[in-house]
């Protein structure tokens, strides 16, 4: 079947975070003269807001409030967007934009666009009002993309009327050139340097690097733990950091938008989730020549498993933490940075943002294929 170029494809996102998220980013990797891409989001535009050169960007203009909850307006608005747009594919990025997104689409009578759904964590199924809506939603989409096999085994042992050929992973991927390898001679204001990025919420598990790192600093007294992220955890963590007698030697750093700064100035990064999809920050962390320490859940073991640059942990255990932290630490200054060039390496070979771009064009020409075989 010969397909007709530019294929119309319209990114559903719910709220607009930031400017150069990885949504953003891998949009802006499609081959713009096969794909004609556009993205939208149901949020208000922000102030300050400069629409990209690469793709069109719409906003519906509700405010979060309005989003939270079910809103009809919102999907009669997407099904004027998609009657005025017409895509061919409409690639849905989280629940609440595939509850809108087929919901428009079946108002709007638009059988014929195939709809693609983007999972980007685990235990998204696992609630009975997610369970039931997703039986009703998910015969109406063409295919789901897992960002990890676990999160695709996830998906179908929550889902198990599902066919196991309609959910497909693609890895998340990166732009190497946002997180150029750390330089090899830094100014030291103490050795070890250890950093962990994460929402201050109980799933990140920054509870039990705290506990950890109050045993490491017994081994290395200079040592500095940078946590970058907020939350509503924050008070509870200071506290806890203050009991722990530590809180000299951890610096709470709130949100951070320049995450490669912060990556170049740590030794060692740590991830001590409770539960992950594919985390970006393990991968922009290898990607700057860090040496990774994080726990076995969800995707993380596709990431790296026994290899030198990496190691895993259960989760919740200080003690298997506070161990993989001290084999890496004894290694010395050095040869962390001859590791760190090593995860470099991995991430070039499978997690570039360009790959993962060029997973989603085969993808959706696959499912063009599929509609003119229908």
């Amino acid at each position: 079947m010969s397909v007709s170029l530019p294929i119309r494809v319209l990114h559903l996102v719910p709220k607009y975070i930031r400017p150069n998220d990885l949504i953003e980013d891998c949009v802006n990797q499609l081959d713009p003269v096969r794909f004609h891409s556009s993205r939208c989001y149901m949020n208000r535009q922000p102030e300050g807001f400069v629409s990209p050169a690469i793709s069109a960007v719409r906003f519906l203009g509700f405010e979060p409030g309005e989003i939270n909850g079910f809103n009809p307006r919102i999907a009669f608005r997407l099904k004027q967007l998609l009657q005025e747009q017409r895509p061919a594919i409409l690639h849905c990025h989280r629940h609440k934009s595939v509850f809108y997104g087929v919901l428009a689409a079946w108002l709007g009578r638009r059988q014929e666009v195939k709809i693609v759904v983007s999972v980007h964590s685990m235990r998204r199924s696992r609630t009975f009002f997610r369970r039931i809506t997703n039986r009703i939603l998910f015969p109406r989409v063409s295919r789901i993309l897992a960002v990890s096999e676990g999160v695709r085994q996830d998906i179908l042992r929550s889902n198990a009327w599902l066919a196991e050929d309609k959910v497909s992973v693609v890895h998340n991927g990166i732009d190497l050139e946002k997180f150029p390898l750390r330089n090899q001679v830094r100014e030291k204001t103490g050795w070890p340097v250890i950093g962990t990025v994460g929402r201050l919420v109980q799933t990140k598990g920054q509870t039990y690097l705290l506990r950890a790192f109050s045993r490491i600093i017994k081994a290395y007294p200079d040592a500095t733990l940078l946590i970058a992220g907020a939350g509503p955890l924050l008070e509870d963590l200071k506290q806890e950091a203050a009991g722990l007698g530590i809180d000299s030697k951890v610096r709470f750093l709130e949100f951070q938008r320049d995450i490669s700064t912060f990556l170049q100035n740590i030794d060692l990064f740590v991830l001590p989730s409770l539960a992950e999809g594919l985390c970006l920050a393990v991968l922009e962390a290898m990607a700057t020549g860090v040496p990774v320490v994080a726990t076995r859940v969800g995707g993380l073991p596709e990431i790296f498993d026994h290899v030198p640059y990496g190691r895993l942990v259960p989760s919740r255990n200080v003690q298997a933490l506070h161990d993989a932290i001290m084999e890496f630490l004894s290694m010395g200054d050095e040869s962390l940075r001859l590791l760190g060039v090593e995860a470099r390496k991995r991430v070039e070979e499978a997690f570039t943002l360009q790959r993962m771009a060029h997973v989603f064009e085969e993808i959706y020409l696959q499912e063009i294929e599929n509609k003119g075989s229908e």
